[in-house]
């Protein structure tokens, strides 16, 4: 990849831009007062915005609003569409590399975001990510039948409609229904989507269910539109852990930076005790993602103590003492085999 220079602070995109582009699309609803300009430019900019902004509005250094009485205010001009910038573009060119593209954008789409990219080059490429501990058995991203379900699913859940779904469950069971999608998760780690969505039982769409892309063989729209005001239909599929899981990091082979980037993708508080010279690190987790994060944290060995919660450190000792005894029993039964 050639040299490549990007200004991404440009002027064009700066914050007295987008003030006084909230100040003219205020004024193109109803015309506006000086009052309403300066908090317009409080809320947007920074603290000694209206002191710069206004001014140049009111004396017309920027000629940009029409007023009859002086003390009302209307665009001269619609604020239009911004351009994008270098940097933009050599972004967007990079998503149109991406192997998962093929689920947003049709082939269509994609020849006329190419075509219209032709003379950018890639912000990055994907030979410039390296991914480790991720599983292989990832989503089949490049088969037709999987980019048109996902499409479908897309614009279920665009247009609020219930989706008649054919699935592969336990042993190739393909069991039918329907169901309100309600969210799209992506696990990088397992590389696959996920559709959060509430099944229909009973006549009500009540059952929440977590459906895996790759395993969906047929998905059609319905014209029932998902229910949204009933409180119990609605689905959450985030249930944080009421305490975040504690765990006491050594300074020994580089496991701070290691924790890091293993769990990078949770959110967490991390704290250096200097009398122990240790590090307290919080993890807050899904309580879907629990047994992934108790099989991810035991990887670690004895760089990492486990502090709490009661619940989570029960699982660990768990694990472990099940570990010991199957070491154990492997170790027994090796000793017996005849010589």
């Amino acid at each position: 990849m050639g040299e490549m220079r990007f200004d991404i602070f440009d002027k064009v995109y700066s914050c007295y831009y987008r003030v006084v582009q909230k100040i003219l699309e205020e004024a193109k609803s109803h015309p506006i007062t000086r009052k309403d300009m300066e908090t317009i430019a409080a809320a947007y900019g920074y603290g000694e915005s209206a002191l710069t902004i206004v001014p140049k509005l009111l004396n017309r250094e920027w000629d940009l609003l029409r007023t009859e009485d002086g003390k009302t205010f209307a665009p001269k001009t619609v604020p239009g569409r911004l351009p994008l910038t270098l940097l933009q573009r050599s972004w967007l060119k990079a998503l149109l590399a991406d192997r998962r593209i093929s689920c947003f954008l049709t082939p269509e789409e994609q020849k006329e975001a190419a075509h219209s990219l032709r003379d950018v080059e890639p912000l990055f490429g994907q030979a410039d990510f390296h991914y480790f501990d991720r599983c292989l058995d990832g989503d089949t991203y490049s088969s037709k039948t999987y980019q048109k379900h996902f499409r479908t699913v897309l614009e279920a859940l665009e247009q609020g409609l219930v989706l008649r779904i054919s699935y592969c469950g336990r042993q190739g069971a393909v069991s039918r229904f329907e169901a309100a999608p309600y969210q799209l998760q992506y696990s990088e780690k397992d590389d696959k989507f996920r559709l959060c969505c509430l099944k229909k039982t009973g006549g009500r769409f009540s059952l929440n269910t977590t459906l895996n892309m790759n395993k969906i063989a047929g998905c059609s729209l319905t014209s029932v539109k998902v229910p949204k005001k009933a409180p119990a239909l609605r689905f959450s599929p985030i249930q944080k852990s009421r305490e975040p899981v504690l765990l006491e990091i050594s300074k020994e082979r580089n496991s701070l930076e290691r924790c890091m980037l293993h769990f990078a993708n949770y959110e967490k508080h991390t704290e250096y005790d200097e009398e122990r010279d240790v590090y307290y690190c919080s993890i807050y987790y899904d309580l879907a993602d629990e047994t992934e994060l108790l099989i991810d944290v035991l990887s670690f060995g004895p760089v990492i103590k486990v502090l709490g919660p009661a619940s989570f450190l029960s699982q660990v000792k768990q694990r472990v003492r099940r570990q010991y005894e199957m070491l154990n029993s492997q170790t027994h039964a090796s000793r017996n085999l005849p010589e």
